[in-house]
């Protein structure tokens, strides 16, 4: 799979790493794996006592690179905001599969926008850009969502699978049959490239370890 970035969008402040890990294992769980899950929850439970998400500096990047292209923050959450929010107010996290509960334990543990497409349901090069025009994709809950230009998206072939790190298209999401998945990690320039780095690598690892498969670091 090709994944090109815009310098456009890098010229925002916008980090991005890219990876696809092939023959999954997305549902089968063993005690090894749900000891783990058990472990992870109680350890950053503790580490977020008494934080103040209101004063996080990698959060508050994302909201600065809105501003950059005129978004409003309030109606534009990063998904790893409303995750650390639904957390800290002890709400129970989307957790269908060992992949999403992955995917939340990585987002809390780093506070940085992660995203998992079925790579099989994307058609042709991925490319990170901004919105030249007005457009619009299907989100997960099967609604209509616009696109302003100069919005930062990522496209395929058939359209927009990803608005900011706000919401992917319904067409990628993962489900039950799903083997092959293209992750996507975005940092801002309050996150260095190092952590960057070790947020992929951290992910990489519980990915493999728990769900097997093979990896291929296509952007960085």
């Amino acid at each position: 799979m090709k994944f090109n970035v815009e310098r456009e969008v890098l010229d925002l402040g916008l980090k991005v790493i890219a990876i696809t890990i092939n023959n999954i294992d997305v549902y089968t769980e063993n005690s090894k794996f749900l000891n783990f899950k058990d472990t992870a929850y109680a350890a950053l439970k503790k580490k977020y006592k008494n934080f103040d998400i209101e004063t996080d500096l990698i959060l508050r990047g994302f909201n600065k690179m809105h501003k950059k292209v005129g978004i409003k923050r309030k109606k534009n959450t990063p998904v790893s905001e409303l995750i650390l929010k639904k957390f800290l107010k002890g709400e129970k996290l989307p957790s269908e599969n060992k992949l999403m509960n992955l995917y939340n334990i990585v987002i809390l543990d780093s506070r940085l926008p992660v995203f998992i497409h079925d790579s099989d349901k994307i058609k042709g090069e991925v490319t990170l850009k901004l919105a030249t025009d007005n457009e619009s994709y299907i989100n997960k809950n099967n609604e209509e969502k616009n696109v302003k230009k100069n919005e930062y998206i990522y496209k395929d072939k058939q359209g927009i699978i990803q608005r900011l790190e706000t919401e992917q298209s319904r067409t990628t999401i993962v489900n039950k049959d799903t083997k092959n998945i293209l992750i996507i990690i975005e940092g801002n320039e309050e996150t260095s490239a190092e952590y960057l780095i070790e947020v992929a690598s951290e992910i990489i690892d519980l990915i493999t370890t728990y769900c097997s498969g093979k990896v291929k670091i296509i952007y960085k």
